[in-house]
């Protein structure tokens, strides 16, 4: 009997270990991240993305650009998920801001850009760009105009129904561009605001209008 059972034992798989529960997405209006945000500290915790600390001064303007737009949705009942360069978990939105500042080896040799991955934002990057290029002065080049644009890493862990966009709002590396920028870091904030709310049809944010 004792060796049926060794038998027995001996011959039966060693059961499979349940699979791992795959985390619920976090629902919010809008996610908004700061390009490069907490980086390089960052880094060592996610070692699959490039450590890509951005152009200079980047990481010090694009938490005070997500910060305002965050400020001004949470006024106005929007929900907000207020993101770093890189972040645990998915989220699903109804539409998503990735903010930067475009740098380059030719300084004015670009300007603003937009990125999207799906067809579904391509309203939203139309819209954006009619948008801002009413107040931006200098060039904006095509959508998409690199690949870090296109597949930029964090559309895998952003879904939105409205649209999600990478946004560069201009070249940090051209002095005359920089210059431009630097006093209009918080207006940019609310443009980015009002053009959210008024996208995913929620909180009903005023557009204020020209830099004063």
């Amino acid at each position: 009997m004792i060796s049926l059972l060794l038998a027995l034992a001996i011959a039966s798989p060693t059961p499979s270990p349940p699979p791992s529960p795959v985390p619920t997405p976090i629902r919010v209006d809008v996610v908004v991240q700061a390009g490069h945000e907490g980086r390089p500290a960052s880094c060592a915790r996610f070692p699959h993305h490039r450590c890509d600390l951005g152009a200079k001064g980047e990481v010090q303007w694009t938490p005070v650009v997500a910060d305002e737009v965050t400020r001004v949705l949470r006024a106005h009942g929007v929900t907000v998920a207020r993101l770093p360069a890189d972040f645990d978990g998915r989220y699903v939105a109804d539409a998503a801001v990735f903010i930067h500042f475009d740098g380059n080896d030719k300084p004015c040799s670009t300007g603003a850009s937009i990125g999207y991955h799906r067809a579904l934002s391509l309203h939203a990057a139309h819209a954006w760009r009619a948008y801002y290029k009413r107040y931006f002065p200098f060039r904006f080049m095509p959508d998409n105009f690199t690949d870090n644009l296109l597949d930029y890493y964090a559309f895998r862990r952003v879904k939105t129904t409205d649209g999600g966009l990478v946004v560069e709002l201009s070249e940090i590396d051209c002095p005359v561009q920089r210059a431009w920028t630097a006093p209009r870091l918080l207006w940019q904030g609310d443009l980015l605001a009002h053009f959210l709310s008024t996208l995913i049809g929620r909180g009903h944010v005023p557009d204020p209008g020209s830099f004063k």
